[in-house]
């Protein structure tokens, strides 16, 4: 399903009417569904909270219709009259005139009803910054209401997930043509409620012309990636995966990395980890190839391993790079030497990622595609930007450091992680708050560079990765609470999505 964002939809648009389905027709188009909605709701009584904009004009349209269904409706203007033509055309056409409320007489109805419907109309996908008090204090009084949004909560940015204060929280959203990218992101996620993608008409095949295009992820999309275990297979055809993880004092990251990897399908698990690591992962997981790696005093693994690394690496579809290796001025040096020696795919994860930091440009010496999973710390690390940086603009930071090196996948954690490519997005929406413990990005970490051995495409490997790894999550939830689930339980719902997969 493709997402968009404000200015993709103006595109879109733009191209709907050029094509006939005029900017009136669409406002028609949207007017009417939601409309529809409304009755939907069975409401009795409804006011539309209306702008001065093209969210205004679909609340006309929307008041006509309702009119015909003897629906008692207030159509309350609360930023004086439509200021677009095709707005005011449809406010024209409003039959009952005595409908029309100014700010003071809407603020009056508000105090003294209960039983109603919110229409929230007043700002649109475009809207950015904070609301004005005037709004603020006309939507402190639908608080415990019903509301409906039009398109989009007002005072949500549909660019980055950001709300103003005072933007209401919707039972429900309809948001016409495609859903907003904003919508997929927190905290205006939590605002929209149920979302409704209501179509006017406008075809997908327009978003051919986009610079990328953005897709939230869904389980037939994750089904079409995963390879098929055929009867004549053999565990060569499921390729081999080398990690390059752990140290004395954090041997649970590369475990739980290995296991996931493990659950995951790779045919073949070798583990080059430090030699005391190696009885423990031994008696937990005897199918891994282990190899002894060289420590400094402290147990972290030396640069000194660098062409017994490579070497190995020879004969693997992946190497998985990270999970508690340590920062060290020895662990920098090697994941560096690693970076530009090895030639075949490298997932970066945890430390691996911070190994780097300050000198990503690296990346572009590495003949070999690169799959970072930096959560928003790490990825501030890589920007040279704060955490609240990178939260306040998601897609763009994921975007711009996927542009930039032709040869990186970009998955960049939190709630709606974000899988990004020069050319393409990916959204997810699995996954759950009980997730937020250590270990979950070392199962994450594994389980793509378990699917990108088998040759999935980086890009599609990290974004089945993804969804597996919040639905597991969500399975995890489902039968052991939010507050009582670890990362190790992530692992132990594996197979039981992949079995759904598969099915």
């Amino acid at each position: 399903m493709i997402v968009v964002t404000p200015d993709q939809m103006k595109f879109l648009e733009a191209e709907a009417d050029r094509n006939g389905n005029s900017y009136e027709i669409l406002m028609e188009k949207a007017g009417k569904k939601l409309s529809e909605k409304i009755s939907e709701l069975n409401c009795k009584k409804v006011i539309f909270l209306c702008g001065n904009g093209n969210n205004a004009g679909d609340c006309f349209v929307a008041a006509r219709y309702l009119e015909k269904l003897d629906i008692n409706c207030i159509v309350s203007l609360l930023c004086g009259e439509p200021k677009t033509d095709i707005s005011l055309l449809n406010y024209q056409k409003l039959k009952k005139t005595d409908i029309i409320k100014n700010t003071d007489e809407t603020i009056k109805v508000l105090k003294n009803i209960d039983n109603c419907l919110i229409v929230d109309g007043v700002f649109g996908t475009g809207f950015h910054g904070e609301l004005p008090e005037e709004i603020r204090s006309v939507f402190s009084l639908c608080i415990d209401k019903k509301v409906l949004a039009v398109d989009v909560p007002s005072g949500g940015n549909c660019n980055t997930g950001a709300v103003s204060d005072g933007t209401l929280k919707a039972y429900e959203t309809i948001t016409f043509g495609f859903e907003k990218f904003g919508m997929t992101q927190y905290p205006l996620k939590s605002f929209c409620g149920n979302v409704t993608v209501a179509g006017i008409d406008i075809p997908e095949s327009y978003t051919k012309d986009f610079e990328y295009v953005i897709k939230k992820i869904n389980m037939e999309a994750v089904k079409k990636v995963i390879p098929p275990k055929t009867p004549d297979s053999h565990k060569g055809n499921y390729g081999r995966l080398l990690t390059v993880c752990g140290s004395e004092s954090m041997p649970g990251a590369c475990i739980m990395a290995v296991a996931s990897a493990l659950k995951s399908g790779v045919g073949i698990v070798q583990a080059a980890v430090p030699r005391a690591l190696m009885p423990v992962i031994a008696a937990r997981y005897p199918e891994v190839m282990l190899y002894p790696l060289e420590t400094d005093s402290d147990g972290f693994i030396t640069s000194s391993n660098t062409d017994k690394i490579s070497a190995l690496s020879q004969n693997t579809s992946a190497v998985l790079i990270g999970c508690g290796l340590g920062v060290t001025n020895e662990t920098e040096k090697l994941v560096k030497q690693l970076i530009c020696n090895l030639r075949t795919k490298i997932i970066l994860d945890a430390d691996g990622i911070n190994c780097i930091a300050g000198s990503i440009s690296i990346i572009k010496q590495s003949l070999s595609d690169i799959i970072v999973t930096p959560h928003p710390a790490e990825m501030g690390r890589l920007c040279m930007k704060t955490t609240a940086q990178v939260q306040a603009d998601r897609l763009g930071n994921a975007l711009g450091l996927a542009q930039k090196y032709e040869n990186l996948t970009v998955v960049l954690k939190g709630a709606g992680t974000l899988i990004a490519k020069a050319d393409r997005v990916f959204v997810n929406q699995t996954g759950n708050a009980g997730m937020a413990k250590g270990g979950s990005g070392d199962v994450l970490a594994g389980i793509t560079a378990s699917l990108a051995a088998q040759g999935i495409n980086p890009a599609y490997a990290a974004m089945a990765a993804v969804f597996i790894h919040g639905y597991a999550g969500d399975k995890a939830a489902e039968k052991l609470s939010m507050q009582s689930m670890t990362a190790v339980d992530i692992i132990k719902n594996l197979p039981v999505v992949f079995k759904e997969i598969t099915e």
